[in-house]
């Protein structure tokens, strides 16, 4: 009996961590929002594609800002998921950025880091 129940909390705990990488894949939209004053940087709407990667927990994720209505793609990037984090994210040591979103349901908040400063706050929702 004892046996039975481990393997059911172990099955509903794998399909847990199954569905929340899951609910990644889709369409995600909202702001990034410029933390630099006077730079380059600028506020946007965005749109991120979010697909499964073959390998286990990554995740390709292309991004476009609207502008004047439209997508404008921005560059296509592949995070790794930590399932028990729920954190999506890239650490690139040679650029020395970061990128990390933690996702909550249906809504994912995320900063991008470049060179230790905090560049960009990022709040999406994903789109049904």
């Amino acid at each position: 009996m004892k046996y039975k129940i481990l393997v059911l909390f172990i099955f509903f705990l794998a399909l847990g961590k199954f569905s929340t990488a899951q609910s990644l894949i889709g369409v995600w939209k909202g702001t990034s929002i410029c933390q630099v004053k006077n730079s380059p940087c600028h506020d946007e709407n965005v749109v991120y594609h979010i697909s499964k990667n073959s390998t286990p927990n990554t995740y390709k994720v292309n991004a476009g800002k609207i502008i004047d209505g439209k997508e404008n793609d921005m560059g296509t990037q592949n995070l790794t998921f930590d399932p028990r984090l729920n954190i999506l994210f890239l650490v690139d040591s040679v650029k020395q950025i970061k990128w990390e979103f933690k996702l909550t349901g249906k809504e994912m908040h995320g900063t991008f880091m470049s060179k230790g400063i905090l560049f960009r706050i990022v709040n999406l929702k994903k789109e049904d």
